[in-house]
C-alpha cells in the first residue's frame, strides 16, 4: 500500500509541477472523438465517455423513452450487462456490478447519496425502486471500485442518477398499468423566468397484492407517493444557486392465508385430548424518506468549482400480528383452556419495529484548469450518518422506550458515525494517453484512516480504437447494523407450522471490507459496427457474512442465532462485452456478454446468486419517424446460475418492449418480460410481467 500510495503521489506531484510547462511543450492534438455522451461520474468532471480510462456507460433520455422502460430495474434489464435479481417479494432488489453485492455499489442521484436501508440486511436493494424514472435525463454507471473519487460503498462501481435539468415550459402527464403495479406521474418544466428556473415532480403507484393459490402469503401492496423540486437562480452566466427536495412515502401491507393446523396432543386422565386451530396473519410496512439540499457553483477562466450541503432521511416502521382461533371438538373446558394457551403461545405473537436512519453531508471541490491538457480536481466531505431504532439493542442505560399500535412497547436506541475525507485526482493528456491518478484519504470515527488509490490510462491507438486500463483499491466500511444490530424477528414458519425465530446479532469488531482490482480493455468502432472488451480481476478481503452460531433460548422463544464476521475472502474476475451491428439506419443488433468466476476462497466454493453466464441478445428497430416506432425484442440467457442450495441451474427469458409516437408530445409504450412465463423460486423468477403506459407533454 505504501508503495502505491507512494508512485501516485509522485505522478501528482510532478504534474502539478509541470502545469505551467505542458501548454508550451509541441505535443499531438486531442483526439477528436465522435461519440458525444458526456459523463461526469467517472472522474467528477465532464469527459466523453470514450476519453475516461474506468468502463463506463451512459443512458440517455432518448435511450429511456425508446426503450419503453417504466422504471429503473426494467431499463437496467434491457441495457445493461450487469446482473440483477429479485432480492424478496417487496423487498426491492439486486443490483451486482462485476459480480459485486448491492450494498458496494455506490446510488447516487445527481452527485448526492442518499439514505436508505443500507444500515439494515436489505442494504441499498430498495433505493433504485424509489426513483421516478420519468424525471430522470441520463444515467452513468461506472464499472469497478470507485473509492478513490467516492470513499466507501464504491468497491463496486456507481449508479448515477441525474434527474432532468429546466429547459422550456413544458408540463408532462403520464400513467401506466402493469401486472404488479399502476402509475400516473406529473412533470412541470417551468422553464427560464428572468434569472429563476425549475422542475416540480409528482408520482403515485399503487402496489397490486399478489398471491399465488400455493403461497402462504402475499407480497408487499399499497401506496406510495412522490413529490420533488429543484430551483435554480443564476446571479451570472458564470454562477447558479440550486435548492431542492424530494418526498416519498410508501405505506404498505401484507396478509398470510389461513391454515387449520394439529400440533396439539396431551394426556388427560385416560384419556388423549388432541384440537386444531386455524393460524392467519396480517403485517405492514411504512416508510417515508426526505432530501433536501442546497448548492453553489461558479465558474472562472480557470476554475469550476462547487460547495453544497445536503441532508436525508428515512424511518421505516413494520408490524406483524398472528391470530389463533379455535377448533377444539369434545373438549372440557379446563383443557380447552389449556389447549388456547399452548396454541396462543406456539402460533401467536404481535411485534413491531421503528428504525430511521439519517445522512448530513457537507462536500466542497475545485478543478483547476492549467491547459487543454492539464487539469486538477481535489476536494473534501464531511458525512455524518445517524442510525436511530429497536434493532439496535436490548435495554440499558443508552435505550429508550417506545411503543407503536398499541403493541408492548420495545426498546431503541442511537448510533452515529462521522467521516471526513479528502481527495485529489489529476488529468494528464501527452499525445495519444490520457493519464488519471486519483487518491482519496477517508477518516472514519470508528475504523481509522484508510488511502484508497487509483490510476486509469486510456491508449488511443486511432479515432476508433483505443485501449484502457485501470487498478485501484476500494473499501467498505462496516454498516451500523453490521456493528450493533440485536434483530430478533419472525422469519417465516417450520414445516411444522410453527413460528420461525431469526436473532442477528452486529459485531463491533469487525474490519472493513478491502478490495484490490484492475482491468484492461479495448473499445473500438468499425464501419457499422462498435464493439468493447474488458477483462476484470478483483480479490475481497473480509467480506461480512451472518454466520449460524446455535439456538439461543430467551424465554419461552428459541431462536436460530446468526452474528456478523469477516468470515469470507472472494475472488471475482471475467469478461465483459458489448458488440452491435447497425444493418440499416433502422435496425440494430447488440450483444451484451458478462463471464463470472465468483468464488468464496476461504470455503472454495462458489457465491451463490449468481450467473455464470449472462447474455442479452437484442433485436431493435427504430424509424426515426414522428410518428414512428421503437421496437425491442430481446432475450436474457443466465447460465450456470447458483442457488443458495449450491445448485446450478440455466434459463433463457424471452421479452419484447415497444413505443408508438405520436408527433413529438404523445407516446404509447408497452412491454411483456418473461413471455413464456418461467417460474423458478430458486432463482427468484416471478413469471411474466406486462406493462403498458402513455404519456403527452403539453
Amino acid at each position: 500500500m505504501k508503495k502505491e500510495m507512494m508512485v501516485l503521489t509522485m505522478a501528482v506531484l510532478l504534474s502539478l509541477g509541470q502545469g505551467g510547462y505542458a501548454a508550451e511543450v509541441e505535443t499531438e492534438p486531442l483526439m477528436n472523438f465522435t461519440l458525444d455522451e458526456i459523463v461526469v461520474t467517472a472522474t467528477r468532471t465532464e469527459h466523453k465517455a470514450k476519453e475516461v480510462p474506468a468502463a463506463t456507460q451512459v443512458i440517455t433520455e432518448e435511450e429511456i423513452k425508446r426503450s419503453g422502460s417504466n422504471s429503473l430495474r426494467d431499463l437496467f434489464s434491457l441495457e445493461t450487462n450487469f446482473f440483477q435479481k429479485r432480492k424478496v417479494r417487496g423487498g426491492g432488489h439486486e443490483v451486482m456490478i462485476r459480480g459485486m453485492d448491492t450494498d458496494k455499489s455506490l446510488i447516487l442521484v445527481n452527485g448526492r447519496r442518499l439514505a436508505n436501508e443500507s444500515s439494515t440486511s436489505l442494504g441499498n436493494a430498495n433505493a433504485l425502486d424509489r426513483i421516478n424514472i420519468h424525471n430522470v435525463q441520463r444515467v452513468e454507471v461506472v464499472y469497478g471500485p470507485s473509492s478513490a473519487l467516492y470513499g466507501s460503498e464504491a468497491m463496486g462501481g456507481v449508479i448515477n442518477i441525474i434527474t432532468k435539468a429546466p429547459e422550456k415550459p413544458t408540463i408532462t402527464v403520464g400513467a401506466s398499468q402493469a401486472s404488479t403495479d399502476a402509475n400516473n406521474w406529473y412533470h412541470c418544466d417551468l422553464g427560464k423566468v428572468g434569472k429563476f428556473a425549475g422542475t416540480v415532480d409528482v408520482q403515485f403507484n399503487r402496489l397490486r397484492r399478489l398471491m399465488e393459490p400455493e403461497d402462504t402469503s402475499s407480497n408487499n401492496y399499497g401506496t406510495a407517493q412522490t413529490y420533488s423540486f429543484s430551483a435554480d437562480y443564476h446571479f451570472t452566466d458564470h454562477d447558479f444557486l440550486n435548492v431542492y427536495g424530494d418526498y416519498y412515502s410508501q405505506h404498505l401491507g401484507y396478509d398470510t392465508g389461513a391454515a387449520v393446523s394439529k400440533h396439539y396432543s396431551t394426556k388427560m386422565g385416560m384419556n388423549t385430548i388432541q384440537g386444531n386451530a386455524v393460524v392467519s396473519g396480517e403485517g405492514g410496512r411504512d416508510y417515508r424518506q426526505q432530501n433536501y439540499g442546497i448548492s453553489y457553483h461558479r465558474t472562472t477562466g480557470k476554475h469550476d468549482w462547487q460547495v453544497r450541503t445536503y441532508y436525508s432521511k428515512i424511518d421505516y416502521r413494520d408490524w406483524s400480528e398472528n391470530t389463533v382461533s379455535h377448533i377444539v371438538p369434545n373438549m372440557d373446558p379446563v383443557s380447552r383452556m389449556r389447549f388456547a394457551g399452548y396454541m396462543k403461545s406456539a402460533y401467536g405473537n404481535e411485534d413491531f419495529n421503528i428504525n430511521d436512519n439519517r445522512l448530513y453531508a457537507i462536500e466542497a471541490r475545485d478543478t483547476v484548469h492549467f491547459s487543454d491538457r492539464h487539469r486538477l480536481t481535489f476536494g473534501g466531505e464531511f458525512l455524518n450518518q445517524r442510525t436511530y431504532g429497536t434493532d439496535l439493542g436490548d435495554k440499558d442505560d443508552m435505550s429508550h422506550s417506545i411503543s407503536w399500535r398499541g403493541m408492548k412497547a420495545k426498546s431503541a436506541r442511537e448510533h452515529s458515525i462521522r467521516t471526513y475525507a479528502g481527495y485529489v485526482q489529476d488529468e494528464l493528456t501527452f499525445g495519444r494517453w490520457f493519464i488519471v491518478p486519483a487518491l482519496r484519504y477517508d477518516h472514519h470515527e470508528r475504523f481509522g484512516s484508510h488511502v484508497s488509490p487509483r490510476l486509469g490510462v486510456t491508449y488511443n491507438v486511432s479515432d476508433n480504437l483505443r485501449i484502457k486500463a485501470n487498478y485501484g483499491t476500494g473499501f467498505k466500511a462496516p454498516n451500523m447494523m453490521q456493528l450493533y444490530e440485536i434483530l430478533k424477528r419472525q422469519m417465516g414458519r417450520t414445516g411444522g407450522g410453527l413460528i420461525n425465530w431469526v436473532e442477528v446479532d452486529g459485531n463491533p469488531n469487525l474490519k472493513p471490507e478491502e478490495s484490490r482490482s484492475f482491468d484492461i480493455g479495448v473499445e473500438a468502432e468499425f464501419g457499422k459496427g462498435f464493439g468493447s472488451l474488458t477483462y476484470f480481476d478483483t480479490q475481497v478481503d473480509n467480506l461480512i457474512r451472518s454466520e449460524y452460531i446455535g439456538p439461543h433460548t430467551v424465554g419461552s422463544i428459541t431462536y436460530k442465532q446468526y452474528i456478523y464476521t469477516n468470515a469470507e475472502k472472494a475472488h471475482l474476475r471475467g469478461l465483459e462485452s458489448t458488440l452491435g451491428y447497425n444493418f440499416t439506419d433502422r435496425w440494430r443488433f447488440k450483444v451484451l456478454t458478462n463471464w463470472l468466476s465468483a468464488r468464496d476462497t476461504s470455503k472454495n466454493r462458489d457465491l451463490t446468486q449468481r450467473a455464470r453466464l449472462t447474455q442479452i441478445y437484442q433485436l431493435s428497430y427504430d424509424d426515426h419517424k414522428e410518428n414512428g416506432w421503437n421496437i425491442a425484442l430481446w432475450n436474457r440467457l443466465d447460465y450456470g446460475y447458483v442457488t443458495d442450495q449450491y445448485e446450478k441451474k440455466t434459463y433463457n427469458l424471452l421479452n419484447l418492449t415497444l413505443t408508438k409516437r405520436f408527433g413529438a408530445d404523445t407516446r404509447i409504450f408497452a412491454s411483456v418480460e418473461n413471455i413464456f412465463d418461467r417460474r423458478d423460486d430458486d432463482c427468484d423468477l416471478d413469471g411474466r410481467y406486462w406493462m403498458i403506459g402513455v404519456e403527452h407533454n403539453f
